[in-house]
């Protein structure tokens, strides 16, 4: 007398209950040669290695046309702020030559002075805005890791 564990008899339950109840769909005559056929061409594909190599060529291709594509972007990018860089010192040229008559009017020789002191503060805020609004970094992180070092 054999014991089976109670998970083999509803295994055997279950699948006489889904035969009874389920009808086999019918296959083609030539299914299995058909089977048989695509599994040996397969299998003969990966004995060769052919498959392989159609399959590293093709991803070494794609591999090329992202990296061609993100080489043609970050060039795009660089010419965007080179101009932003030049437009924005020519505008910056532009506004001390209009401000320094007036400045001079109203501070005395100390005008270029006054202008150099305002733009090196204007510079420091941009730059400390556009680095304290980076994503995923936090002013509070920084301190943080200034206190570890220290």
């Amino acid at each position: 007398m054999t014991h089976e564990p109670a998970d083999a008899a509803l295994d055997r339950a279950l699948d006489a209950a889904l035969t009874h109840a389920l009808v086999a769909p019918q296959l083609p005559a030539e299914f299995r040669a058909r089977l048989q056929l695509a599994l040996a061409r397969a299998a003969a594909e990966e004995a060769d290695g052919s498959h392989l190599t159609r399959l590293r060529q093709r991803l070494e291709r794609e591999q090329g046309q992202q990296l061609t594509e993100l080489q043609q972007s970050y060039v795009r990018l660089r010419r965007r702020t080179l101009a932003a860089l030049v437009s924005g010192a020519f505008a910056v040229g532009a506004a001390a030559v209009l401000a320094l008559p007036w400045l001079a009017s109203h501070v005395g020789p100390l005008a270029p002075l006054v202008m150099s002191a305002t733009g090196a503060l204007v510079g420091l805020a941009v730059a400390f805005g556009g680095w304290s609004l980076r994503p995923g970094v936090a002013l509070s992180a920084f301190a943080t890791d200034r206190a570890h070092r220290d």
